[in-house]
């Protein structure tokens, strides 16, 4: 009995370290991939780039990992609970973040006037179409700006 107890808790913890570790790394591309979209968009719009840049991602780093810590001791005191099974805190933060620097890449998409800046407003579009009507209106309008792009 205790050799089956022993066995499931280091399952748990370790699948729970698994699960934070890859919320880290997930934290750490997110970060990265704004930083990079920010400099593509300095770029475009001829604004001067600096080491700052880097400096800056690295501070917004290590402040979202300081927040993880803080959600991983909340999952730490859920552990107490039967029902709690993996670090649920932990993954609520990590979306919270990718959420923050999906809107960042967006901005800076938009900045850099991409098409990319403007999926977010295409889908919304999309959700909106009520009836056929619209649709086809919205479809036409998508033709028009692919045509406009060649």
């Amino acid at each position: 009995m205790e050799q089956v107890l022993h066995l499931n808790v280091t399952q748990d913890i370790r699948h729970g370290t698994t699960i934070i570790f890859i919320c880290c790394i997930l934290i750490i591309i997110a970060s990265f991939i704004d930083m990079w979209t920010g400099i593509d968009a300095a770029r475009v719009n001829k604004e001067p780039i600096s080491s700052r840049a880097l400096r800056k991602t690295v501070t917004k780093i290590i402040d979202y990992l300081r927040v993880l810590v803080f959600a991983v001791l909340i999952d730490v005191l859920g552990l107490c609970f039967t029902w709690y099974a993996i670090p649920y805190c932990a993954i609520l933060a990590t979306l919270g973040v990718l959420l923050i620097e999906f809107r960042s890449v967006i901005e800076n998409s938009k900045k850099k006037r991409s098409h990319a800046g403007e999926v977010v407003d295409m889908v919304a579009r999309i959700i909106s179409c009520a009836q056929e009507k619209d649709a086809e209106e919205l479809i036409k309008l998508i033709k028009k700006d692919k045509e406009e792009g060649k």
